[in-house]
């Protein structure tokens, strides 16, 4: 294997032309040399960068928290604090709601500025004003409706954070405001990539539109036969599981074969922040397109989206602290074709009926009534 660490690639050529034209895979490294690699096949798994707005400089008290070395400067930033330091997080999504749990945890005076009206801004504001409950139970002062307009950081006095209307001071500042596919590099390739977010298209074997390339991960945008949609990457599971497949689809065209294999899982993830376990299946494209429903009490939950129209069906749900409920819905969710199993809402919304037991049954076509 031909490992070179601190490299990172700048160019894709000789995809989407001739099948028999090698390709080329420009690079730079630490020194800024440029380099060049040639390849039968190549992965793309290049992930994804955090958002910085234009103008913003990332230093030693303004970080952002997306790759491994992002941790470890953090990590060094924060335990250099002492404790009841003032800590700014921009974002109020996923990541910056892990961080402020953390923060918090470690005895940190934390704050959070969200520019939406509530936090996790993705889903409803249902789900928004739980979350903002534990977060200010735990001691995080949290600022909705207040983008922030600049941040300048200063060695001694800190950083200054500005809004249309205020100015906020802090010692550490993390940048949370999302993450975009690193797939810049492959502007000039020829390949497919999404027109919302730059992600390479890859289809159900994921291999782009040249055979000879696949994507996975954050830089990948597959096509689910199941959704019918385009799905993104995000999550370690899709990074823990599709990458058998794009391995066999790389095997395959080496050998001159059709790729057979396809990855069209469920999306899944899970997330723990100020003491619950948040976990997610199910793909919601829109949530004001469906019927939410909601079982169990104030200490744990559970958020169910159903698809529009007659017969609907289980699109997505949030699970916090039930984890018997989130493992029944995506077991329902993978044996249905279309990833939106036939629901009871009366049952539903029902905490002591297992979820198990709230999804219809199929009706019983010939064979079925000949097995009995």
């Amino acid at each position: 294997m031909d490992f070179r660490p601190l490299t990172r690639a700048t160019s894709l050529e000789g995809a989407t032309v001739a099948a028999d034209q090698q390709l080329a895979v420009g690079t730079c490294g630490e020194d800024g040399r440029a380099g060049r690699l040639d390849a039968s096949a190549v992965v793309i798994a290049t992930g994804a960068v955090a958002i910085v707005p234009p103008g913003w400089q990332l230093g030693p008290r303004v970080q952002v928290l997306r790759s491994r070395d992002d941790a470890v400067r953090w990590s060094t930033a924060v335990g250099g604090l002492a404790p009841g330091a003032d800590v700014l997080v921009l974002g109020g999504s996923w990541i910056g709601l892990e961080a402020a749990s953390s923060l918090g945890s470690a005895g940190m005076a934390v704050s959070m500025m969200e520019q939406g009206a509530w936090l996790l801004p993705g889903l409803p504001p249902e789900v928004g004003r739980q979350v903002r409950e534990w977060a200010e139970a735990a001691g995080v002062q949290v600022l909705l409706g207040a983008p922030a307009t600049g941040v300048l950081a200063d060695a001694d006095t800190g950083v200054m954070v500005t809004t249309a209307t205020r100015e906020l001071r802090a010692e550490l500042v993390l940048v949370a405001l999302g993450a975009a596919p690193d797939t810049g590099w492959l502007l000039t390739s020829g390949l497919r990539r999404s027109p919302r977010s730059g992600a390479v298209r890859t289809d159900a074997s994921l291999r782009t539109a040249d055979h000879r390339v696949v994507a996975v991960g954050d830089a990948a945008e597959r096509w689910s036969p199941r959704y019918a949609a385009w799905l993104p990457g995000g999550h370690w599971q899709d990074a823990f599981d599709a990458p058998v497949v794009a391995a066999a689809s790389v095997i395959a065209g080496l050998a001159g074969r059709r790729a057979t294999g396809a990855y069209d899982a469920v999306p899944y993830f899970w997330s723990e922040m100020f003491g619950h376990m948040l976990q997610w299946t199910g793909w919601l494209p829109d949530y004001r397109q469906s019927t939410m429903l909601r079982r169990g009490v104030a200490a744990d939950w559970t958020f169910g989206w159903l698809t529009p129209g007659p017969g609907a069906g289980l699109a997505a749900l949030l699970a916090c602290d039930r984890p018997r409920d989130a493992v029944a819905a995506r077991r329902a969710q993978a044996a249905d074709p279309g990833g939106a199993p036939p629901v009871s809402a009366e049952l539903f919304v029902d905490p002591g009926v297992p979820l198990k037991q709230v999804f219809a049954a199929p009706a019983a076509g010939p064979a079925a009534a000949g097995a009995r």
